[in-house]
């Protein structure tokens, strides 16, 4: 940097003005216009806000009478963890540990602007700056020794489907087991790092909330459950402004160093006060989600005693996965031009749509609501030309070498991933939850949600059941095997779906 190119003059005095104001908005803003959003989100990039980062500090300084020696930001970005370390703690080392060049260039100009710190040199001389995956660093023996080190940060948010096969089974075997493989890789930077951590380390991690009740994270918290000489805390963050209004549902986990008698477990929400300490004599509960959640909910009791569930009647799925939207649901014009038997109709959301969607309901429906999915084989794109420029023209923005499209055996073929349910019900609601009878048999993008009726079931039961599922009693029994996220969101997983109880007087009629 110091060698390289200088910038205009006015323009490097203007972002002088910007990091002096807002050091931590400014670079992520500029990150911003550099990265693609579709990119940013395949990279699990989202940046925590100055203040949050200041609290997560504070409720470490609490559980802790001692300073770190060592902090290690995990996934650094452009280093809000990282600086507000080194001015919390100045005797402490920290290390900035990133495999992204982009935000960690941008930590490189933060240390190098004396605006940002009154002690630039010191700050500067402190801070190392390590550009590796801190899944294969953290393991190699390349970190700093222990000695009351604290890993700290935001790890990446990127889920398990968009990693590529070998990478999920390198990080499924760094975990020895304590994640299953379709773990997120914050999920399985945690695993790894409780595993090696010294009798004097801790960790302070920001993480996506969903491995507090996945089963892919089943072993992870019962090994947090065990670790009973270590202090645990909770902190459930329920603010879709946390991330720049990205409806991201997180929960700070912090892990104390080990102590000589047995050390509290604490949950609460996002600064609060009061937290409510969990009896560890008990055993480790199934999910600690619904353990934040005071909201009335359907109790796992009256679940178990129902004689009946939804997967008795029909099967649930997810809609098609494709790898690049943008490229398969395809609008009116460009399908137009296609065969007739290379698409087919898709549901992509249901705001705009009736309870009955059927071809007179169908003429009237938003664009925005209903596409054309692209359904096409080798043969068919050998056979249209249309479909052949299609195909090349998407090559040559690399869809191709995205990591579902690249599991396929023909990248564009998603004939064997199509499903038409009986029934589309959406993922999310604040309210509730939508359901629409797919009397046109089209299918669905993986943001909703399918429902199939089995051959067994009667026609009387599929109405039963779809009119309850619309009343206020059905919507309860729905929320009731959903999960609290975000902004008062409630999401079903398909998994819920499936032991959705239903009355035993409508299944038996």
């Amino acid at each position: 940097m110091v060698s390289g190119p200088s910038p205009d003059a006015g323009d490097l005095a203007e972002y002088r003005a910007v990091l002096e104001a807002d050091a931590d908005g400014g670079l992520a803003g500029l990150y911003s216009t550099i990265v693609k959003r579709a990119h940013r989100r395949q990279l699990g990039t989202f940046f925590t806000p100055t203040a949050e980062v200041k609290f997560m500090l504070d409720l470490w300084d609490e559980i802790e009478e001692s300073s770190p020696d060592v902090v290690i930001d995990v996934g650094a970005g452009v280093g809000v963890f990282t600086a507000e370390a080194a001015k919390r703690w100045p005797q402490a080392k920290v290390v900035a540990v990133d495999i992204n060049p982009v935000t960690l260039g941008l930590l490189a100009v933060r240390l190098f602007s004396d605006s940002v710190t009154d002690s630039a040199k010191d700050f500067e001389a402190r801070v190392t700056l390590v550009r590796e995956d801190f899944t294969t660093w953290f393991v190699s023996g390349r970190a700093p020794e222990p000695g009351r080190r604290l890993v700290l940060g935001n790890p990446p948010y990127t889920r398990a489907q968009l990693l590529e096969l070998a990478e999920r089974e390198r990080l499924h075997e760094l975990t020895d087991g304590l994640c299953g493989s379709r773990a997120s890789l914050s999920t399985v930077i945690t695993a790894l790092t409780l595993q090696r951590l010294a009798p004097s380390d801790g960790l302070s991690l920001l993480l996506p909330a969903q491995w507090l009740e996945s089963q892919y994270a089943r072993k992870l918290r019962s090994r947090l459950w065990n670790e009973q000489r270590r202090s645990v805390e909770l902190r459930l963050v329920e603010s879709e402004d946390l991330f720049g209004g990205a409806q991201v549902d997180a929960v700070a986990l912090l892990v104390g160093a080990e102590r000589d008698t047995p050390r509290p477990f604490r949950i609460g929400k996002w600064r609060e006060p009061e937290l409510e300490e969990l009896d560890r004599t008990e055993p480790v509960p199934d999910s600690w989600r619904q353990a934040f959640d005071h909201s009335p909910m359907l109790e796992p009791q009256t679940i178990l005693k129902e004689q009946f569930v939804l997967s008795d009647l029909a099967e649930v799925h997810r809609g098609v996965a494709t790898g690049a939207n943008a490229t398969f649901v395809l609008d009116e014009t460009v399908a137009l031009g296609l065969p007739v038997d290379a698409t087919r109709r898709v549901v992509t959301r249901l705001v705009d749509l009736p309870d009955d969607l059927d071809s007179a309901a169908l003429s009237s429906a938003s664009d925005r609501a209903i596409g054309w999915l692209l359904t096409a084989t080798k043969l068919h794109v050998e056979q249209s030309a249309a479909l052949r420029a299609l195909i090349k023209n998407a090559e040559e923005n690399e869809i191709h070498t995205r990591v579902l499209c690249q599991r396929r055996s023909d990248w564009f073929d998603l004939t064997a991933e199509v499903r038409c349910p009986d029934v589309i019900i959406g993922a999310m609601t604040q309210k509730r939850f939508k359901l629409v009878n797919n009397s046109i048999g089209a299918t669905l993008t993986n943001n909703l949600y399918g429902i199939t009726w089995m051959r067994t079931t009667t026609s009387k039961q599929r109405r039963d059941v779809l009119r309850w599922l619309r009343t206020d009693e059905g919507q309860q029994a729905l929320t009731g095997v959903a999960r609290r996220q975000g902004a008062g969101l409630i999401k079903l997983e398909p998994g819920g779906l499936r032991r959705l109880p239903l009355p035993s007087e409508i299944v038996s009629g």
